[in-house]
């Protein structure tokens, strides 16, 4: 009984484990920003490979995926690289070894530059998107997020996706606004509660409030919105 062994380890060293062995239930685990998912590859109960696939393809942002198996059998470990692996070792690795495996493959956010101001053209963004002008918003937070080159533009990226989805909400896209705040929503909770002076938490909130809406609304909805829902992007002082 390994599995229980590792998500009591996991448990032991802070974090909170989700078990997935469906698309469904791995769509569910990729919306909470997982910093790492463990796969095991001795599993004959679920197909890892296309769950793997599924990872590497999902629009919730970077997830690294850690496999584990048997030592000796190479060939396995190649099918687990191909399918999309970031690394694979051994269980027994995994059993005396796995405070150093989380924290040498988890995903760690880079802090500096959410210390820093946001660039002109981000704040611009965020003005347009306090106004509810959301198309202007894309356009010009696309631009940010094209000229920032480190993983802070998943974070612009995230703030756009949340304004495209508000955009589909003013034009009545359930579909739309749904499939954009499942994108935007895992994208921004990697660098809640604040980053580059922006108020991710209070966003995050509105955004996931905006959600449960649409979801109590449902697909075929096709009528009034609550104009007090939609989000708006507090910004705070950072401290230099």
């Amino acid at each position: 009984m390994f599995l229980p062994r590792l998500e009591s380890g996991l448990s032991s060293l802070g974090y909170r484990t989700v078990a997935a062995t469906n698309e469904a239930a791995l769509t569910r685990a990729l919306f909470q920003s997982p910093v790492l998912v463990i796969v095991d590859l001795f599993s004959r109960n679920f197909d890892w490979e296309a769950l793997i696939g599924l990872i590497k393809k999902s629009k919730a942002g970077p997830v690294p995926v850690l496999g584990f198996g048997p030592h000796v059998d190479l060939q396995l470990r190649e099918r687990a690289l191909a399918a999309g692996c970031d690394a694979v070792v051994g269980r027994g690795v995994v059993a005396t070894n796995l405070a150093h495996l989380v924290e040498k493959h988890k995903w760690v956010l880079d802090k500096q530059p959410c210390d820093d101001t946001a660039p002109a053209l981000l704040k611009e963004g965020v003005a347009l998107f306090n106004q509810g002008d959301y198309f202007e918003c894309h356009e010009v937070i696309e631009q940010a997020w094209m000229e920032e080159p480190g993983p802070v533009r998943i974070m612009y990226q995230g703030v756009l996706q949340i304004g495209v989805a508000c955009h589909h909400v003013q034009n009545r896209n359930w579909r739309g606004a749904m499939k954009l705040l499942e994108r935007g929503i895992p994208k921004v909770r990697r660098f809640s509660p604040a980053c580059m002076g922006l108020n991710l938490a209070k966003l995050l909130a509105d955004a996931e409030a905006i959600r449960q809406e649409l979801i109590r609304l449902g697909p075929e909805w096709n009528g009034e919105f609550n104009p007090a829902l939609y989000p708006t992007i507090e910004l705070i002082k950072v401290d230099l």
